[in-house]
């Protein structure tokens, strides 16, 4: 028996259904590849959410090393600036204030004290702390702590170095700054014995009376014909080193954006699939 031949008609319906169908199923294959590509890249999930703790963290960390070399570069600049001023005379210092240029005339005194554990270039040493006078009265003297500068330790440690100073009236150049340490304890302190070694100078100031300023001494400029090696750290941490340990800190943020790529990401594969087929 012989079938009915189709009609033009209907061939082309049994056509366009077959496209449609064909399209539709291309189409949904398309949308599943898309999804497995975006949910594909990631591979490892446990990394990823450590990445993302630690990320921010590192890059808070390196922008908080800039902020602090911007505040110390400020700093710097404000003592550069009080230390350029022309130094006062002794006598017209009215309120004390850290980094004040001041200018003495008197005699330094025979009593001097050896500040230990003070280094310079990596070598141990005393920092030399004297009373100086100033004025000729009875009314109009003074007496301040001036920190000469550096010395080194000799090579057995129970010989003190031996320092000169001047018997002559001398011009002194100098800023003040804060002893800086609690007195707290001083009573419960060893005595201090005059060219003696000290750990602190709240030991001092417990034993050496008289003293104009006993929370502040001065610190001798550089060319002070009376200064030893001064080389003077004015900030504990300079603006530099704040930015270095920032390029540290953005470092280590590259480094553990770079591990999360090649750890945690299927970006090589896909790197491949769709430039190097």
């Amino acid at each position: 028996m012989i079938a009915p031949k189709k009609s033009q008609h209907q061939r082309d319906q049994a056509v366009q259904t077959g496209n449609s169908a064909h399209s539709a199923q291309l189409a949904k294959g398309q949308d599943h590849l898309a999804r497995e590509a975006s949910v594909a890249f990631i591979r490892n999930w446990p990394l990823t959410v450590l990445s993302l703790c630690f990320f921010p963290l590192l890059l808070g960390l390196g922008n908080w090393q800039l902020q602090r070399a911007a505040e110390k570069e400020g700093i710097q600049q404000q003592v550069d600036a009080r230390l350029s001023a022309q130094p006062i005379k002794i006598s017209d210092l009215k309120v004390p204030a850290t980094y004040t240029p001041l200018r003495l005339l008197g005699f330094y005194t025979d009593e001097y004290f050896l500040l230990d554990n003070r280094t310079r270039h990596g070598r141990v040493g005393y920092e030399v702390l004297q009373v100086f006078e100033t004025g000729s009265g009875s009314a109009e003297k003074s007496r301040w702590l001036i920190n000469r500068g550096w010395v080194p330790a000799n090579s057995h440690r129970d010989q003190l170095p031996e320092v000169s100073y001047p018997l002559a009236a001398k011009v002194i150049t100098g800023f003040l700054y804060p002893n800086g340490d609690s007195i707290a304890d001083a009573a419960a302190l060893p005595a201090v014995a005059v060219h003696g070694r000290i750990q602190s100078l709240a030991q001092l100031r417990a034993h050496t009376s008289g003293l104009q300023q006993p929370d502040w001494h001065i610190r001798l400029s550089a060319d002070s014909d009376t200064a030893l090696l001064t080389d003077w750290k004015l900030l504990t941490t300079s603006p530099a080193k704040h930015t270095g340990y920032a390029v540290q800190w953005f470092t280590m943020a590259f480094a553990l954006l770079v591990m999360w790529l090649l750890a945690a990401t299927n970006l090589r594969q896909i790197v491949r699939e769709k430039w190097f087929k």
